[in-house]
């Protein structure tokens, strides 16, 4: 980017450098009209050279702003991208409390604003002082008092530049911040339209995105009036000038000691420098709103992620599968009761580990230990007798698939989720996957087959078929370890059965965690963990379990019992 901006301030300066050699040469042509006998052979070298010099002036100034804009639209579109992989950075916590819509508002808007200000805006602090200098220089050759007394209203700019630009920046960003707001709103009720409609919601809803919306429009009109204000604060002061030199300059014309070719050329220094004079409070209105866009940015870029890879990574490059636990604790934020307290157990490769437990035992954040999703102590979780901290992230989430209760999928084909994670996976790979997730026959009954939409967050589906899609696109990776956060609880017992029964071939050579509530999902299991308040209550097989009466036993005797008598409910 320096390069672009090197070359593009090298044409800015000589365009402004060269601009006011016009007005220098009109004057000359016009004293010649004037002056001649026999005009026309006297000012044609002069007319071409005018020409001439115009079209170099233009083709300057036409490039210096096609290298300056373009460098800012490589800065935003550098920006965006680095704002992407630092989003996929942060942990899942800076998203439970930063809303999808403000986020959005800032990589757009914002992103937008900062553009405008590295390109416009830039280009005209560059040039606008050359063009000053240069004008003035001009001006004083020709006549200093009278370019004294033109430039006199110009010494109020600096003044009305600061008093305005004071008032700018925060009025900016409350827009900025504001539109944010709407921005989250209006991206929560498309998401929720199915929820905001179910309750009836719809006009409690308009009335909410109206507030924000009017919120949003006397914010704009505090900065617009402010911004509105400083326009033709400033463009009065090129009037005066004007008024001045109409005055002064057409005295001096009738005295003689100025001429109708330098007065010409006088009035043309002022025109050139009343577009720059104006045009710095637009870029005085672009910087303010840049500077309060780059400070909304910079809160998410300065933002320093928990998890990234660190120095001493081992050189390991593929999982084989045996996990070990040891006294790992974990706490979502200080002061708060700890998610996990001291927990312990191991897996060898190939291993089927149950993990179940009541609601808030802490068995999603258990088995987000496994691939790093949180942040813990060193040497609490081993993956192959290797720290998962000294893992290089990608080598460690490669070999690991995990299938969240909430299986979220994106807006493309059927086929396409299945092969997220493995882009260059053919058409059988994709069905083989879809049938070991027992969902095939599904899919083939939808109107396009694998190639159907399945719209935002896949809604045309039905919670079982997106989970179980979200579990084919896990099981397509072949992973060494494979994670089910409670990945069948939109199933039925039936499905889930047999969902468990493809899955004992798929499972074989690769280690296996079953987070479920249903306790029929973890019977098979090589063995199950048990959590209560975050600590292991029991750790056994399904049947140690039973024999040994405990928590285990009961919570599976009363299952078995409300599945007798019908209580259990069919997703």
């Amino acid at each position: 980017m320096p390069w672009g901006y090197t070359a593009g301030a090298i044409l800015t300066l000589l365009y402004a450098a060269s601009a006011p050699l016009l007005p220098l040469v009109t004057g000359r042509v016009v004293d010649a009209l004037h002056n001649n006998a026999e005009p026309l052979a006297a000012v044609q070298p002069l007319v071409l050279q005018l020409i001439a010099l115009a079209l170099a002036v233009g083709l300057v100034r036409v490039f210096s702003r096609i290298v300056m804009f373009g460098t800012a639209r490589q800065i935003e579109y550098q920006i965006r991208n680095d704002l992407l992989v630092h989003l996929q950075k942060l942990p899942q916590s800076y998203f439970s409390v930063n809303r999808t819509g403000d986020l959005m508002s800032r990589a757009v808007n914002d992103l937008n604003a900062i553009r405008l200000f590295l390109g416009m805006g830039l280009m005209n602090i560059v040039q606008t002082p050359v063009l000053y200098v240069a004008a003035f220089s001009g001006m004083l050759a020709l006549d200093p008092l009278l370019t004294v007394t033109v430039v006199s209203p110009y010494i109020l700019f600096v003044g009305v530049i600061r008093f305005f630009a004071r008032r700018m920046q925060p009025a900016s960003l409350a827009v900025q911040e504001q539109l944010g707001q709407l921005s989250s709103v209006a991206q929560e009720n498309a998401s929720g339209v199915f929820v905001v409609r179910a309750y009836g919601m719809e006009s409690g809803e308009r009335g909410r995105f109206g507030a924000q919306s009017r919120e949003l429009y006397t914010r704009q009109i505090r900065f617009g009036l402010v911004a509105l204000s400083m326009q033709p604060t400033i463009a009065v002061m090129p009037a005066l000038a004007a008024v001045a030199l109409l005055g002064v300059g057409g005295f001096r014309v009738q005295q003689g000691l100025l001429t109708l070719g330098e007065f010409t050329a006088f009035h043309f220094y002022l025109l050139m420098l009343t577009p720059p004079t104006v045009m710095l409070g637009f870029t005085a209105v672009l910087a303010q709103r840049g500077l309060a866009s780059l400070r909304r940015l910079g809160d998410v870029l300065d933002v320093v992620p928990a998890i990234r890879e660190r120095a001493d990574t081992s050189d390991l490059d593929r999982l084989r599968g045996h996990v070990r636990v040891q006294s790992l604790s974990f706490a979502y934020g200080d002061g708060r009761e700890p998610a996990l307290c001291d927990v312990s157990f191991e897996a060898e490769p190939g291993q089927t580990i149950g993990i179940v437990g009541p609601v808030g035992s802490g068995k999603s954040t258990l088995v987000s230990a496994i691939p790093r999703l949180i942040e813990f102590a060193d040497g609490r979780v081993c993956i192959d007798e290797v720290d998962v901290n000294r893992i290089r992230l990608q080598v460690l989430r490669s070999s690991i698939a995990m299938v969240p209760q909430d299986s979220f999928l994106f807006s493309t084909t059927v086929a396409e989720n299945i092969a997220f994670g493995c882009p260059d996976a053919d058409l059988d790979e994709i069905r083989a996957a879809a049938a070991r997730a027992h969902v095939l026959e599904d899919i083939e009954d939808l109107p396009n087959g694998l190639d159907t939409q399945v719209g935002e967050r896949g809604i045309t589906l039905s919670g079982g078929q997106r989970q179980r899609i979200a579990l084919a696109r896990a099981l397509i990776l072949e992973p060494s370890i494979l994670i089910l956060d409670d990945a069948l609880s939109s199933v039925d017992a039936v499905t889930e059965e047999a969902i468990l029964k493809n899955l004992r071939s798929a499972r074989a050579g690769r280690t296996c965690f079953i987070v479920a509530h249903r306790l029929s999902a973890v019977r098979d299991a090589d063995r199950i963990v048990v959590l209560e308040r975050g600590r292991i209550a029991e750790i056994g097989s399904h049947e140690d379990l039973l024999r040994s009466g405990g928590v285990y036993a009961r919570t599976f005797r009363q299952q078995m019992l409300e599945a007798e008598i019908g209580i259990e409910g069919v997703a």
